[in-house]
């Protein structure tokens, strides 16, 4: 057994609406555009879409891109906020930065995404929660977003799509970098490291803190139990990425990474006095090997472990077994994964992609509902892309067999799972940038560990997905619009958090686009969704989803300095599927500035919600205003 635990560290359209403003905007978004040709230029490859490289104009499925200089002119808080804004992406959060957030892929559930770091699956926690989703954003040097049902590929649970996002790797001659930064509600960043590439060995180390005062997480005039004091938030990040060539046709690396936070939180049902503590620790150790055994063939073998501790206190106690003082107390959970991937050439316009995938999870929790929960998975996959002049078609193909139980119940409590998944696509060059695609594919998600420990006899809820869609791309402008469904057969639900079911089926259609462009030396970026989430049985719409959003982001270089500014905006939103709550639409712009000051110097800044818009994501909890965040960051060329 591995154990790399830190005893005492801290962790947690409307289909039919909008149909001319579609057809005008048809768009697809890679992020924020700089002012000039080179670097609107389009990325060249893509992973996501295949699980191997291949060139964005031949990716069948919907994705998009945010590069490193995206990252940086954003000046996001988090990966939410980067992320918000792109075509079929959404998120809801319980307060501001640091509190519990939920990502809805292509209008799915948030625990049916998936999120893979540097090729590695990212671990979830027992109810199915991604672990990752408070990265530091200064750690990642790109981002893949592929929407859509992707099970054939990934396996449980990525119906609504996969978010892929490579870490920073040394490169070049070795130096030093960092940043400092200070912002509204006394926010305060500092992030320092050394990367480069000497005798062979490809480097980075980077460590960190953010901290800030926050803002009252619950708006205690709407729910009277709450405490009204600010809601604080810090977090503490290290990662290290070490690799080199053995010889020409083999590398390996190591991989670590540690987060840990500290997050103030109301609680609805409290006292005006209560203070809720969420510490939150992630540790994540990974290995890996490269091979090319032939000029066709090279295979790729990796290892991870994570780890993963949650600690809830009221009033600075924790659970202890028998006293009752707590209901949450302590989680826990590790998850193993070992991946052998292989890419083969088979035929000139013949690539064939296969492997196996082996996880082993388990988590323990301490509290009124003590638990003890393993599961495992062992997936195995095989995809061919071919090219046929002007057509290129995509098969894939996935079995995963999955086993949760709770050991101290025996057989009682197992829920045993053999699914299988597919895709199939197709796409024809029409000439002069144009290419239309199509995809159908089926999916599944299983239960969670808290899903069978609660309920063991669980089915995984199934899907069928289409889409079919038209993609422009030449010089610096890449446009795509897409109509696209999902339908869910066997959906989880509960009514009152202690049994679950197979309640019936929900679905999800509409129009999606986004456009990344240049006009008259202004660099734009648009996206807008029409869609309709909604449970079949009952009729009424999946909660906090809105029919319709979208985002405008445009920038210029005006006397050496990159002006910018972005526009969200949302329609209504139901609240929560146990009741008739309705959150507003709203619309937030940011505004943001940056200019080399000297040579590797560069001074950044960004204005949050400018106009002080006051909206939810959740009923009865805060979000920011407006804010005022300053970055000064050397990065030396």
């Amino acid at each position: 057994m591995v154990s790399i635990f830190m005893k005492n560290g801290i962790f947690a359209v409307r289909a039919a609406v909008l149909p001319a403003a579609l057809a005008c905007s048809f768009i697809f978004t890679t992020g924020y555009a700089l002012a000039d040709d080179s670097a609107l230029a389009l990325p060249q490859v893509m992973v996501t879409a295949t699980r191997v490289e291949q060139p964005l104009a031949d990716v069948l499925s919907s994705v998009s891109v945010i590069t490193r200089a995206d990252i940086e002119r954003s000046q996001a808080q988090s990966l939410a906020d980067l992320l918000q804004g792109e075509a079929g992406f959404e998120f809801a959060r319980n307060g501001g930065p640091g509190a519990v957030t939920s990502f809805f892929l292509r209008g799915q559930n948030s625990i049916n995404s998936v999120i893979v770091v540097d090729g590695v699956r990212s671990s979830v926690d027992q109810i199915g929660s991604l672990l990752v989703i408070d990265i530091p954003l200064h750690q990642i040097e790109r981002i893949e977003i592929l929407r859509g049902n992707a099970s054939a590929l990934y396996g449980d649970a990525a119906v609504g799509g996969v978010i892929s996002i490579t870490t920073v790797t040394g490169k070049g001659k070795p130096r030093a970098y960092g940043s400092v930064g200070l912002g509204s509600a006394n926010t305060r960043q500092v992030q320092a490291g050394y990367a480069g590439e000497f005798e062979g060995v490809r480097l980075n180390l980077n460590l960190g803190q953010s901290s800030s005062d926050g803002f009252s997480a619950i708006d205690s005039s709407k729910k009277t139990n709450a405490n009204p004091d600010k809601d604080g938030n810090t977090s503490n990040f290290f990662t290290l990425n070490v690799d080199r060539n053995l010889d020409v046709d083999t590398a390996m690396g190591l991989r670590y990474q540690l987060s840990s936070s500290s997050d103030d939180y109301d609680d609805a049902y409290g006292t005006a006095t209560d203070k809720n503590l969420l510490k939150r620790e992630t540790q994540n150790l990974g290995a890996f090997v490269k091979r090319a055994w032939t000029p066709n063939w090279s295979s790729s073998l990796d290892f991870a472990v994570s780890q993963m501790r949650y600690e809830d206190s009221l009033n600075g106690m924790l659970y202890t077994a028998g006293d009752g003082s707590w209901k949450n107390g302590v989680s826990t959970g590790t998850q193993r994964e070992l991946r052998w991937s292989n890419t083969l050439q088979a035929l000139p316009a013949t690539l064939l992609h296969f492997g196996v995938d082996y996880a082993q999870s388990s988590y323990r929790g301490e509290g009124d509902s003590a638990y003890e929960m393993r599961k495992s998975g062992l997936g195995s996959y095989l995809g061919v892309t071919q090219s046929v002049q002007a057509l290129t078609l995509q098969a894939n193909v996935r079995n995963d067999k999955l086993t949760t139980e709770e050991p101290s119940a025996g057989d009682a409590a197992k829920n045993e799972q053999n699914i299988n998944s597919s895709l199939l696509g197709v796409g024809y060059k029409l000439g002069g940038g144009w290419k239309v695609n199509g995809t159908i594919s089926t999916g599944f998600r299983a239960p969670t560990a808290y899903e069978v420990a609660a309920t063991p006899g669980l089915k995984p809820e199934t899907y069928q997905s289409r889409e079919v869609g038209v993609v422009y791309a030449q010089g610096v402008s890449y446009a795509r619009a897409a109509y696209f469904e999902s339908h869910t057969d066997d959906a989880i639900d509960t009514e009152d958090y202690v049994t679950y079911a197979n309640v019936g089926r929900t679905e999800n259609k509409g129009l999606e686009a986004a456009l990344r462009t240049q006009i008259w030396g202004n660099a734009l970026a648009l996206t807008m969704v029409s869609q309709d989430p909604k449970n079949l049985e009952t009729g009424k719409r999946l909660a906090r989803r809105a029919r319709t959003y979208g985002t405008l982001s445009a920038s210029r270089v005006i006397a050496g300095v990159e002006w910018g500014a972005k526009v969200y905006a949302a329609d209504e939103r139901k609240d929560s599927d146990y009741s008739d709550t309705v959150l507003p639409g709203y619309a937030i712009a940011s505004l943001y500035a940056s200019k080399e000051i000297e040579p590797g110097w560069t001074l950044r800044g960004r204005v949050e919600n400018a106009f002080d818009r006051k909206y939810e994501l959740a009923s009865g909890y805060n979000t920011p205003g407006a804010g005022v965040f300053v970055t000064l960051q050397y990065q030396p060329k």
